[in-house]
C-alpha cells in the first residue's frame, strides 16, 4: 500500500516487469525499481552483467549451505500462494513450469544478486513477466516460504488496493509501474517458476518469480 512507499523510515524493494519490458516501481517519488517496507535500508542500484551463477558473491538454492533456509516444499508453497490469490478473482490456477525453467530462474536470481540489478537478466528463461524481491535480508524472514509469502502479499494486496480504490488504472500504461506485480500475478499466464539465491554468507537473498505463456 502507498503508506509503505512514502514513509522515510521504510526501506525494502520489490520489482517486476513484463514482456513489454516495463520496470515496476512502487516508490511514489521516483521510478527506481524500489518499494519500501519496515526493514533496514539497502542500496540496490547496480548494472547488469553476463550470467555468472557460480559467482563467489551469489549462488543458487541448491547449495547445501542454504538448507536451513530452503524447505523441500518452498516452491510448492510459492505456487500455492499465487493460486490462492488468483482464486479470489476466479482465475485459473497456474502450474509449475518445467524443471529447466525452475533451475534457470534460480540461476537468474543468482545473476541478478551478483550484478545487483533488478530484472538485469529478464527474459533469459523465456519468461513473459517477472516479479522480483531484490536484496532482502534473511533476518527479515527466516525461510524461503516466509520471504516469498511476504513479497506475494505486498505484490497482490497492496497493489490491488490501488486498483480497487480507483487510484490506479490497469488500462493506463503509466500506472503499470505501481500495480505491475499484481497485474503479472493475475495475468493470462499458464506456468510459473520461483527462484531464490542467497549470498555466500546467507545474509541476503534475491527472489525472482517468472511467469510463462505456456
Amino acid at each position: 500500500m502507498v503508506e509503505l512507499a512514502i514513509c522515510a523510515s521504510l526501506a525494502f524493494v520489490i520489482s517486476g516487469c513484463s514482456d513489454e519490458r516495463h520496470v515496476v516501481s512502487i516508490d511514489v517519488t521516483e521510478v527506481t525499481d524500489e518499494e519500501v517496507t519496515d526493514e533496514e535500508v539497502t542500496d540496490d542500484e547496480g548494472s547488469s552483467t553476463e550470467k555468472s551463477s557460480s559467482s563467489s558473491s551469489a549462488k543458487s538454492s541448491s547449495s547445501s549451505a542454504e538448507k536451513s533456509f530452503f524447505s523441500k516444499t518452498w516452491r510448492e508453497d510459492c505456487l500455492a500462494k499465487i493460486n490462492e490469490y488468483r482464486a479470489t478473482e476466479n482465475l485459473d490456477p497456474l502450474t509449475f513450469a518445467p524443471e529447466e525453467k525452475q533451475t534457470c530462474t534460480d540461476n537468474q536470481a543468482a545473476d541478478d544478486l551478483a550484478s545487483n540489478k533488478a530484472h538485469g537478466h529478464f527474459g533469459d528463461c523465456g519468461e513473459g513477466a517477472q516479479n522480483s524481491g531484490p536484496n532482502f535480508s534473511t533476518s527479515w524472514r527466516k525461510t524461503a516460504t516466509e520471504a516469498t509469502d511476504a513479497f506475494l502479499k505486498m505484490m497482490w494486496e497492496d497493489e490491488k488496493a490501488l486498483v480497487v480504490s480507483g487510484e490506479r488504472d490497469p488500462d493506463k500504461k503509466e500506472d503499470y509501474s505501481y500495480i505491475g506485480h499484481y497485474l503479472n500475478m493475475k495475468g493470462n499466464y499458464k506456468t510459473v517458476a520461483c527462484g531464490i539465491a542467497l549470498t555466500e554468507d546467507s545474509k541476503k537473498g534475491w527472489l525472482n518469480i517468472n511467469f510463462f505463456r505456456k
